[in-house]
């Protein structure tokens, strides 16, 4: 399996999701943008697309940020939708996923930076992927907004300052908080074959 990160930024690295990937010998590739490094024209090759977070929001320009292209990052995971890859977005990445589905972002109730925890929804508790996590889980914040809701859009975690932590697309398409510690190890969200 070939699973590909765009990472916005040299401190945005992919970290347990990249070490995930290693450890399960998949084929691992990079679009470092943050570096010159181009973005795939299409998701043909890629199986498991993982799109990182950053500073920027969906509405930053190329005049603003010239090494982001939310246009094209947004055609990419598009594609990828379309195709039936598996697609998690970290933070910017699930805001540029909604973008792509037609539902734009919003901001957040509350700015959310450092380890808070999250809580399933009725939904998480009942969905096989996320029940094993219990009914909170400790993650990683740092973002002022969040992605905007398609109408099969499911809510699997809020916070207290974020009404959508985690929210399934599809059984495919997720945004994802940073996990912290064996949680990572137990985190199938996008295929549950892996």
């Amino acid at each position: 399996m070939r699973v590909h990160f765009i990472v916005h930024e040299s401190f945005e690295a992919p970290g347990a999701y990249e070490t995930w990937a290693i450890n399960q010998g998949h084929d691992v590739t990079y679009s470092r943008v943050y570096a010159g490094d181009r973005l795939p024209d299409d998701a043909v090759g890629i199986d498991f697309l993982i799109v990182m977070g950053g500073p920027q929001d969906p509405d930053t320009t190329l005049e603003e940020c010239p090494h982001f292209n939310a246009k094209a990052e947004q055609a990419l995971i598009a594609s990828a939708v379309k195709t039936g890859k598996a697609v998690i977005g970290i933070c910017l990445g699930s805001q540029l996923i909604g973008e792509a589905l037609g539902a734009p972002f919003s901001h957040s109730p509350e700015k959310e930076i450092g380890k808070f925890p999250i809580t399933l929804s009725e939904d998480g508790r009942k969905d096989e992927m996320f029940s094993h996590f219990g009914k909170t889980l400790e993650v990683g914040h740092w973002h002022n907004d969040m992605p905007g809701l398609t109408p099969e859009a499911k809510i699997i975690a809020y916070s207290e300052g974020c009404p959508r932590q985690i929210v399934a697309y599809s059984d495919r398409v997720f945004w994802f908080p940073v996990p912290h510690g064996a949680h990572i190890g137990r985190c199938r969200t996008a295929d549950r074959s892996f």
